[in-house]
């Protein structure tokens, strides 16, 4: 797979800001009611972006807030059987202890703390999803740049997962992580897509916008096109190799926080329609 490839990726669209100057921004994740727009912000393809190599980058983690690291490898015999991975309790039992352990070496943490994870599994016509195909009522690949949190919703989420503890559990050094991987690899479809952080100027690149559930309201960064962003990937990523990228610092805030999706490889594109697990997680020092 070639060092650099171009690619299209999805931004927000800096001609709605009119109409977000008076409306804050959202995404309904649910059918919307007769008269409400399912957004009320535009989402489009900006062609000729440059994906360049993360391997062969030399970014550092504690300035880039982006790594590579391998999974532990007494526990890949198990791990490349991408249907274990439709079992909650497996991943609880065997894949989350086996990801704490190498996590923690690669960042040199003392501890890890999973407050999430989700499956995605690409069905066959994605974007477009065809009722009944395979996976068609799986979570899809994400194509839009975005970070997945503010930190004014990062704060919210301290309480509801310590609560009480939170006090304490602040005291020490921490980050807010997510890590990627494909199920199986190498993986040509739909790879993540990761934006270096340095490049983003973020008083005019990220927009704060409600996604809006059934149940609850998550805040989180949609991105606006800027022609010196610098995009990295991970070409060919292996079963065995994870993607670890910040998302918040309690040292330096989001500075480091970086924004990702995921991109069509076109014609370079190969293999089956990408099946791929992200944990996030708090680390601590």
């Amino acid at each position: 797979m070639a060092d650099t490839v171009t690619a299209s990726i999805r931004y927000v669209r800096r001609e709605d800001n009119d109409r977000l100057a008076t409306e804050k921004p959202y995404i309904l994740h649910y059918d919307a009611p007769a008269g409400l727009l399912p957004n009320n912000f535009t989402i489009e393809s900006f062609p000729g972006i440059q994906v360049r190599n993360l391997r062969a980058a030399g970014l550092r983690y504690e300035d880039h807030g982006m790594t590579i690291a391998k999974l532990d490898e007494a526990s890949m015999s198990e791990m490349r059987r991408p249907e274990l991975f439709d079992d909650d309790d497996w991943i609880e039992r065997t894949y989350l202890p086996a990801l704490h352990r190498s996590v923690c070496a690669a960042l040199g943490a003392k501890s890890m703390t999973v407050f999430d994870w989700m499956l995605r599994k690409r069905s066959p016509s994605f974007p477009k999803r065809n009722v009944g195909e395979a996976d068609w009522e799986a979570v899809q690949p994400s194509l839009s740049a975005h970070i997945d949190y503010t930190t004014k919703e990062l704060d919210g989420r301290l309480d509801q997962y310590f609560g009480e503890e939170k006090e304490n559990v602040t005291k020490r050094r921490y980050q807010v992580i997510n890590i990627w991987k494909p199920l199986s690899g190498p993986c040509r479809d739909f790879p993540m897509a990761y934006l270096d952080p340095k490049s983003v100027d973020r008083d005019r690149d990220l927009l704060a916008v409600d996604e809006v559930f059934p149940n609850v309201a998550n805040e989180v960064y949609q991105v606006y096109y800027n022609p010196k962003h610098k995009w990295y990937y991970v070409p060919d990523q292996l079963e065995s190799e994870l993607v670890i990228f910040n998302a918040y610092d309690s040292e330096t805030g989001q500075v480091n926080a970086v924004p990702h999706c995921s991109f069509d490889l076109g014609e370079l594109g190969s293999g089956i329609p990408r099946q791929s697990l992200e944990v996030r997680a708090f680390v601590f020092y």
